[in-house]
């Protein structure tokens, strides 16, 4: 085969596997699908949607055997989360509900490696992009589902006139669509050659989310703003930088103490109470429950089952079908202990702190810190943490993957470094030996 042709080949199938990408991305949203195939009670689905899945695996699985010196790189540098989705598998031992801990278990697992595949397949550029792209067609199609089907786009019993688009509720598209102005913002800054695309998805993603009528999600994009502008502003010199940090400090503790002494005034500006709409009497039951069974938890996706007791007594004392915990830590924490919980909390501070450490020589670092952060932000009240098929815990992995290889990849440059430098007298002192022999060649 020609060079040409070999050229013409690779570039071809590099853009079906880009393609693919978007595809199964689109996918991961659980977009459109979920509401057609699935409730909310059952967001699993029935079999259609769960055959739908094994394609995935197996082209994660066969990735990563392809990419396997990549993986182990970023299984030793994140040793954690890979830690915590074997645990969700194994959990089916101990799980109330055996069968569903097994099949979700290994759902969350290749989850997980589908993120691990992004960051070893695609550079930065590429997969930010990438996001970029799914998230416009996905912010077009709940433009079109809740502006010109508002049967099915805009919620009716409960708030109704609110656009929850192509998902279940208002909430869900609000904090996606806020996590995603995030993403737009960054790319508007970073990428100039396709700023027009990346403006038109900012806008389209303020736009919904002020549709959705999401109190948290209008937070959550003013924070993922601030963040963007805080690094442009801290660009300018040490001196505003040191000022900034100093001014967000105070700010911080200032917001802080005023959140304990008077916590009504707070929750009133976003338009909620002190039960954070009923969320804290949830909690409460959980955090009684989880004392019963602190180490190990109920089992990976068992808890919230129709037959389960433990979500039957949530029920019953909330008088409410509770569908999720509303929190991600108590989430994970129900689904596989504490033990679980610990290996999340160190692996998201691991890999904040590598984001941090590296922003000011790798800018994609500050998009990769300012997801960590929205994402603790909507965990709160939302179980975002630990989600099997979704595109949330998919870019989580993902950006952890790259922050990996980043890590390994200057822990490579040192080594190289340290050999040079090691090297450097060795051959000056052979240069010096060497010299004078030369000398008596020439003499001679």
């Amino acid at each position: 085969m020609t060079e040409p042709r070999r050229t013409s080949l690779f570039i071809g199938l590099r853009r079906t596997e880009l393609a693919m990408i978007g595809l199964f991305m689109l996918l991961f949203s659980e977009a459109l699908l979920s509401r057609i195939f699935a409730t909310p009670e059952n967001p699993e689905g029935g079999a259609f949607l769960r055959f739908l899945w094994l394609p995935i695996y197996g082209y994660a699985a066969i990735a990563i055997v392809v990419r396997w010196r990549d993986f182990v790189a970023m299984v030793v540098r994140s040793p954690a989360l890979v830690l915590l989705a074997l645990l969700a598998v194994a959990s089916m031992f101990w799980s109330i509900d055996p069968s569903t801990s097994l099949r979700r278990g290994i759902a969350i697992l290749f989850t997980t490696f589908f993120g691990f595949y992004l960051a070893s397949t695609l550079s930065w550029k590429e997969m930010i992009r990438l996001f970029g792209v799914v998230w416009i067609i996905l912010a077009i199609g709940n433009a079109i589902a809740g502006g010109l089907v508002p049967s099915f786009g805009r919620m009716h019993e409960i708030h109704p006139g609110a656009w929850q688009g192509l998902w279940f509720e208002k909430n869900a598209m609000g904090g996606f669509m806020a996590r995603a102005s995030f993403l737009f913002g960054f790319l508007v800054w970073i990428d100039k050659d396709h700023r027009r695309w990346w403006l038109f998805g900012l806008l389209s993603t303020i736009f919904l989310v002020l549709m959705s009528t999401s109190k948290t999600s209008l937070l959550g994009m003013m924070l993922g703003s601030g963040i963007l502008l805080a690094y442009l502003w801290m660009q300018k010199g040490k001196l505003v930088t040191i000022s900034s940090l100093w001014l967000m400090s105070t700010v911080a503790i200032s917001a802080y103490m005023v959140l304990i002494v008077a916590p009504e005034a707070v929750v009133a500006i976003i338009g909620r109470d002190l039960t954070l709409t009923g969320r804290t009497d949830i909690w409460e039951v959980l955090i009684q429950l989880i004392s019963e069974r602190p180490l190990l938890g109920y089992g990976y996706g068992a808890f919230w089952g129709a037959d389960s007791m433990p979500a039957y007594r949530v029920r019953l004392e909330t008088e409410w079908i509770v569908p999720t915990a509303h929190n991600g830590i108590l989430e994970v924490v129900l689904a596989v202990g504490w033990l679980g919980g610990g290996l999340f909390i160190f692996d998201f501070l691991v890999n904040l702190v590598r984001s941090v450490t590296t922003m000011t020589t790798r800018p994609t670092s500050l998009y990769a810190f300012g997801y960590f952060i929205l994402f603790a932000m909507f965990s709160i009240s939302e179980s975002v943490f630990l989600q099997q098929n979704s595109i949330t815990w998919v870019t989580y992995v993902a950006l952890v993957g790259k922050l990996s290889l980043d890590a390994r990849n200057r822990g490579e440059e040192k080594e190289r470094a340290r050999r040079h430098r090691t090297a450097m007298p060795v051959r000056s002192t052979l240069h010096a030996m060497n010299t004078p022999v030369k000398q008596q060649r020439r003499g001679a």
